[in-house]
């Protein structure tokens, strides 16, 4: 998957060339329009950015790696930020609603294992096409199929991100599959990490960052890193929502 504003608009592009995905789901189909209500796209400063999932009604999640600069333990301001839901069409349709609050979780280990919670301006008023996902306490076992989502580009080489949403599935690895070119001070058991792979062609994109990792019906993982190139054969890391799930609920109280 691949879901590819003076002074200040020049510094934040800066940020932008330094930490923003740029990439969609691929070897994905269409989604329609409900099939997965909790699905939202992070906008900074009017732009696509990375994908977010709806958890509560003034509530959604992202990877820190979307709102945050390599290096810095805070992240840019929150009135640079919209999520829009509703649609399955990135450029038309659905509802914006500006964040109003970022809050990073204190306890992530890199800085692409982390997520990012996002209090929005007013809540969100859910019906058959937009509603919160559930999050999920455990980590689904390894084999376990999971449904991905997002838009982007399917190719490397793809110019322009993909209009239409983007779902896929992934199959749940072993943690040390995904350990594999990383530096050795990265702990070894990182329980931040939910590893998941495909076959070639398939699997998210720079973009897709962000986006949901849905094992039945319950929010496992957010889509955080690649290891290769778009639909390579390597695995990616997603964000485990197991373990960070007390964290999360103790902010959304």
């Amino acid at each position: 998957m691949k879901l590819t504003p003076t002074a200040g608009l020049i510094l934040l592009a800066c940020c932008l060339s330094q930490a923003l995905p740029q990439a969609r789901v691929a070897g994905g189909e269409d989604a329609v329009l409900g099939q997965l209500p909790y699905q939202a796209a992070l906008s900074i400063g009017g732009s696509y950015n990375c994908g977010a999932v709806i958890i509560a009604e003034r509530y959604a999640l992202t990877a820190l790696t979307c709102v945050c600069s390599e290096g810095k333990s805070t992240p840019w301001s929150a009135n640079l930020f919209g999520i829009t839901f509703g649609s399955v069409d990135l450029y038309t349709g659905g509802r914006e609603i500006r964040v109003e609050e970022i809050t990073i979780n204190p306890s992530y280990n890199t800085l692409k294992t982390g997520l990012a919670l996002l209090r929005l301006k007013e809540s969100i008023v859910f019906d058959e096409y937009v509603s919160a996902v559930p999050l999920a306490r455990e980590n689904p076992p390894v084999g376990a199929q999971v449904e991905i989502s997002g838009w982007g580009r399917t190719t490397e080489s793809e110019a322009s991100m993909h209009r239409a949403l983007q779902i896929g599935q992934a199959d749940v690895m072993l943690g040390r599959e995904c350990r594999m070119g990383h530096a050795e001070q990265e702990p070894i058991d990182n329980d931040q990490v939910l590893c998941l792979g495909h076959q070639r062609r398939n699997g998210v994109c720079r973009g897709d960052m962000g986006g949901p990792a849905v094992y039945q019906q319950q929010l496992v993982g957010l889509a955080g890193e690649m290891l290769g190139e778009c639909g390579g054969l390597l695995p990616e890391r997603f964000v485990s929502i197991a373990s960070n799930y007390d964290w999360i609920q103790q902010h959304i109280q």
